[in-house]
């Protein structure tokens, strides 16, 4: 008698694909037999946009096309419910794992009248920019917590803020953003750098004036003999004018030899390795941004850059300097300080050397402890009961 296949419908109203962390635990349960069918939605005009990651053959993708705002959008919400619920009948998925606020209707419905395992995972605190009724929304999110079989939070602070929302039923945790093992493993440390050589900085990532202040490029023209940066990622949603801003900024300042605008770089692990060849990760963020990414796991971008053997550079918020400066994982800088961040990257050029030896002690976190592999095992066992 033939073993039933293990099958997981994952289902998010927008590109799930743009979520390295839930593409993470995918590969992560593909790996260990699980088939994956992930139903979402095209999201950007562009799809070309954006970075790709390598998945598992037992991971399928289906995306309803992309639609403006508006009144297409809002029959489309309506069609990619109905859509769920035939693939549901027909592929008949042992668990369904639901993702961001605005499938939070659907997804209370299939855990009570159809009666199948629910995992509930809320990557970020949005979704109702969406075009569909906030308080709608928020009624079945409330119904939803009560009833899934586990809600998923990126970190402590926001499992709080969770519960104080929709209530305690005792059946929501936190999972830290962490990058897979795997993305690393490959990855040389790059050779110490000599005393003459420039500080290498690499940012990646959306770009925007929260990542990338203009105070950055202030402090970078007064330290050209000393520090270059490379810029990979493209603009933020919302903020399409700023790479462009950007440029000009480094026209202006005469930082053309310093600062080097890359654009997109598609692949991750080519990303990866452009990355793994600079002393410095640039993860800042600025101080008046959705407070989830104040919170330590909010953001994989630190950890990415340690997984890669480099050191962080991360904005002094509090929560970012308890989790990674005060053990000496990574460094921090006002962003918003032209004279903190110049203080800080002439700190870190003067001491190119202990960079090495922080690097390989970064990697060595990531490759043992804080990575996705260990870390997803607190979903995996509700999956696997």
């Amino acid at each position: 008698m033939s073993q039933q296949v293990k099958k997981i419908l994952y289902i998010q109203f927008t590109n799930p694909i743009h979520w390295p962390v839930l593409m993470h635990g995918c590969n992560i349960l593909a790996y260990k037999g699980w088939e994956l069918l992930l139903l979402g939605i095209q999201n950007i005009a562009d799809p070309s946009n954006r970075i790709e990651m390598k998945l598992n053959r037992k991971i399928t993708i289906k995306l309803l096309g992309y639609v403006k705002p508006g009144i297409r959008l809002k029959l489309q919400y309506m069609f990619f419910n109905v859509w769920v619920l035939l693939k549901i009948l027909f592929w008949r998925p042992q668990v369904v794992y639901a993702s961001e606020k605005p499938v939070c209707p659907i997804a209370y419905f299939i855990k009570v009248f159809l009666k199948i395992k629910l995992i509930y995972f809320e990557p970020m605190d949005v979704g109702e920019s969406v075009e569909i009724k906030p308080t709608f929304v928020r009624v079945f999110r409330r119904k939803l917590a009560k009833v899934a079989d586990l809600c998923v939070l990126p970190n402590g602070a926001r499992l709080e803020k969770f519960v104080a929302d929709v209530g305690n039923f005792n059946n929501a945790i936190f999972v830290y953003n962490f990058p897979r093992r795997e993305e690393f493993l490959d990855i040389p440390l790059k050779e110490k750098s000599t005393e003459q050589s420039r500080l290498k900085l690499f940012s990646f990532g959306h770009i925007g004036p929260d990542r990338l202040p203009m105070q950055l490029f202030q402090a970078l023209e007064e330290l050209k003999d000393k520090v270059e940066l490379v810029i990979a990622g493209v603009a933020s949603e919302g903020k399409h004018n700023y790479g462009l801003i950007i440029q000009e900024e480094i026209k202006k300042r005469g930082l053309e030899e310093n600062i080097k605008y890359v654009g997109l770089i598609k692949e991750r692990s080519d990303l990866h390795r452009q990355c793994s060849k600079a002393d410095v990760g640039l993860t800042l963020t600025g101080k008046a941004v959705n407070p989830e990414f104040r919170s330590e796991g909010g953001s994989q971008r630190p950890f990415e850059v340690m997984g890669l053997g480099l050191v962080p550079l991360v904005t002094n918020l509090k929560e970012w300097e308890d989790f990674f400066v005060k053990d000496g994982y990574a460094y921090s800088c006002d962003s918003d300080s032209v004279d903190s961040i110049k203080k800080q990257l002439e700190f870190l050029y003067e001491n190119k050397n202990s960079l090495h030896r922080i690097g390989e002690r970064n990697k060595k976190k990531i490759l043992e402890e804080w990575n996705y592999n260990i870390e997803f095992k607190k979903v995996e066992k509700y999956i696997a009961n």
